[in-house]
C-alpha cells in the first residue's frame, strides 16, 4: 500500500489539493495519469500516479491523510550554523572540520559527499574507518578539473585526474567509495561548468550544506559558513537529487 514516506517528495500544499480534489469528486480512483494533468497536477504529483493508479479511494485518501499529518506534526528541522574562521566571543557556531568529522563517524547506512575540492587524507579518515567498521555506503561526487580536447579525451582524463585522487587524497585503500563526475568538467571552455557543490548527507537523515571545500584552508583558516540540516525530509530531498543525477546517466562512474 501506499505510505507517506512514498510521498516524501510531493510538498504538502499538493498532498492537500490531492485529497480535497479526491474528497470532492475531481479526482475518482483508481487515478491514471492522464487524470492527474487533467487537473492540472505536474511534477512530483505526477510521479504519486503510479503509487494511486491500483488504489481505491478509501486507500488512497487514508494514506493522504496520514501523510499529511506526519508532515504538519512532525517536529522542525533542527538548523545549526557551522563555521571556519575567527570565533568572536558570542559565537554559538560549530566548528566545519569537527561537523565533517562527527558526521563521517555516525554514519550507519550511507554517506553521499559532493565536493569541489580535496587535499587531505585525514578529514577522510573518520569516513573510510565508518566503511571498514560498517557496512557504510559512500559515494563521492567529484569536479574534474579538466584540460581535455574531445568526449574521449575526457573520460580519460577524469580516470587519470581520480586516479590521483585515490593516490593522493583517499590514501587508505579498499574499501574505496564509488566516484562519480560530471562529464561537462573534463573538457574546458565555454559553457564552463564546475561540480562547485560542498555538502555531505549521512543516513538520508542528516545534511551539511557548507561554502567550505574539503581542504585545509576550508576547515582551518578560511572564512566559511555552512548549516547543518537535522530534518529527514530535506535530507531525503537532497540524497535524491545526487541518485537521480546517476540514474538519468547524467554523471558517470569511476572505473578504476
Amino acid at each position: 500500500m501506499t505510505t507517506p514516506r512514498a510521498l516524501s517528495g510531493i510538498a504538502l500544499s499538493t498532498l492537500e489539493q490531492l485529497l480535497q480534489a479526491i474528497e470532492t469528486g475531481r479526482l475518482a480512483c483508481p487515478i491514471t495519469l492522464s487524470d492527474f494533468a487533467a487537473c492540472g497536477f505536474r511534477g512530483a504529483a505526477v510521479d504519486a500516479a503510479a503509487l494511486f493508479n491500483e488504489l481505491d479511494e478509501s486507500a488512497v485518501t487514508f494514506a493522504l491523510r496520514v501523510a499529511i499529518a506526519e508532515r504538519v506534526h512532525r517536529p522542525p528541522p533542527r538548523l545549526n550554523l557551522v563555521w571556519t574562521g575567527p570565533e568572536t566571543r558570542a559565537s554559538v557556531a560549530r566548528g566545519t572540520s569537527f561537523v565533517v568529522e562527527q558526521l563521517f563517524a555516525s554514519a550507519q547506512r550511507s554517506v553521499i559527499v559532493g565536493g569541489y575540492c580535496f587535499d587531505t587524507a585525514d578529514m577522510l579518515r573518520p569516513l573510510y574507518r565508518a566503511m571498514v567498521d560498517r557496512p557504510v555506503s559512500v559515494t563521492l561526487f567529484l569536479d574534474i578539473q579538466g584540460t581535455a580536447a574531445t568526449v574521449e579525451g575526457g573520460e580519460a582524463f577524469a580516470n587519470v585526474f581520480i586516479d590521483g585522487f585515490f593516490r593522493d587524497v583517499w590514501t587508505f585503500g579498499d574499501p574505496k567509495p564509488a566516484v562519480y563526475y560530471d562529464p561537462r568538467t573534463a573538457i574546458p571552455g565555454p559553457p564552463w561548468t564546475s561540480l562547485h557543490a560542498k555538502c555531505v548527507v549521512v543516513d538520508d537523515e542528516r545534511a551539511l550544506i557548507t561554502s567550505a571545500n574539503f581542504t585545509d584552508r576550508g576547515h582551518a583558516r578560511n572564512i566559511e559558513t555552512g548549516v547543518l540540516v537535522e530534518d529527514v525530509a530535506f535530507a531525503e530531498e537532497l540524497a535524491g537529487q545526487w541518485r537521480q543525477l546517476v540514474s538519468e546517466g547524467l554523471v558517470r562512474q569511476y572505473r578504476s
